[in-house]
């Protein structure tokens, strides 16, 4: 949905059947943004389920557990990929690739170039909280908990100034959205981001009972979620997006898909960068922004895609993810 008065949907194909799935069944709620758009919340686990029934019903053969060990690459084609699985090496040879992971393994692996951030850009855990009072949550002011985050947040070991807290109506659960920390590419260092993640988490629920008792006194986590790690390392392009095209809204000859959020950077720990676009104001992904310039079989789709970083901070989210999934 495009940020304005009056939001309508642009990300259309298998977003409709999603969103009138899990509404149905209560799994989805539909918000007004604080950004001036519309948003859903949805239930993970079922949203998780309602993806896997779509990829069985499509026909595609799932290898679950997998490891990308090895990637043949030769005269511009991906030849196969190896995997390692818990029951031995499994090879996939196909006529193209879609690298989805996030992080350009793809290429990366395949020995193509790839780019990286400059300067860090931060990620965040994202986790549930149960046990608060679900009458007097609606009183919350979100502006009032940033407020005594700049305030306060340093005495309890939080970084983030801003952020979400979300309650979902009628499941007694609300979606918190308010850590950072830095993502690094390497195998320790990841596994270390997770659990700064989680004492950042822990932290978040000291401060909001110390903080906003009347709320949240009995409030603990329900569950921890994984990082989200929002821009890693990402493909060489045919062609890269830029902030300037994003903010003229031009439409090329090879749009493959439609966005309208703004840009949201979090390159800072305590702050994410916003820029605003006009009401109504949409932009496009070219086709050639998903294509490694030295690749023929390979697709990128999701937040690898080749953009500066503020562009990128702009298209690597959900609904964006969708439509390049589709293209």
């Amino acid at each position: 949905f495009p940020h304005g008065p009056a939001p309508y949907q642009i990300t259309r194909g298998i977003a409709d059947d999603l969103i009138a799935d899990l509404t149905a069944e209560g799994s989805l709620h539909r918000r007004v943004s604080m950004t001036g758009t519309i948003t859903f919340q949805y239930d993970e686990v079922r949203l998780a389920r309602w993806i896997e029934r779509q990829v069985e019903a499509a026909g595609i053969q799932t290898l679950l557990g997998a490891v990308m060990t090895a990637v043949s690459f030769e005269d511009r084609r991906v030849r196969h990929i190896e995997f390692a699985t818990r029951f031995g090496v499994v090879r996939v040879a196909a006529h193209g690739y879609v690298d989805a992971s996030g992080d350009a393994s793809l290429s990366y692996e395949a020995g193509l170039e790839v780019r990286e951030p400059d300067a860090p850009v931060y990620g965040s855990l994202n986790f549930l909280i149960e046990g608060y009072d679900t009458e007097t949550v609606k009183d919350l002011v979100i502006t009032e908990v940033h407020d005594r985050l700049a305030e306060r947040g340093d005495q309890y070991g939080l970084v983030r100034h801003d952020g979400f807290l979300m309650h979902f109506p009628g499941k007694n659960i609300m979606l918190a959205n308010v850590t950072h920390f830095e993502t690094p590419l390497d195998p320790l260092g990841s596994a270390t981001m997770v659990f700064e993640g989680r004492r950042q988490a822990d932290n978040v629920i000291r401060f909001l009972r110390a903080e906003f008792p009347q709320i949240f006194r009995n409030a603990q986590v329900r569950v921890y979620g994984n990082p989200g790690l929002r821009q890693t390392r990402w493909i060489v392009g045919r062609r890269q997006l830029t902030l300037d095209e994003i903010r003229a809204g031009h439409r090329p000859a090879d749009a493959a898909a439609r966005c309208a959020w703004w840009v949201e950077l979090h390159n800072a720990p305590d702050l994410v960068h916003w820029e605003k676009f006009a009401p109504d104001h949409v932009y496009y992904i070219p086709l050639n922004c998903m294509v490694p310039k030295d690749a023929d079989n390979i697709v990128a789709a999701g937040r690898c895609i080749d953009a500066d970083v503020s562009a990128l901070s702009a298209v690597r989210v959900m609904g964006p993810c969708l439509a390049m999934g589709a293209a």
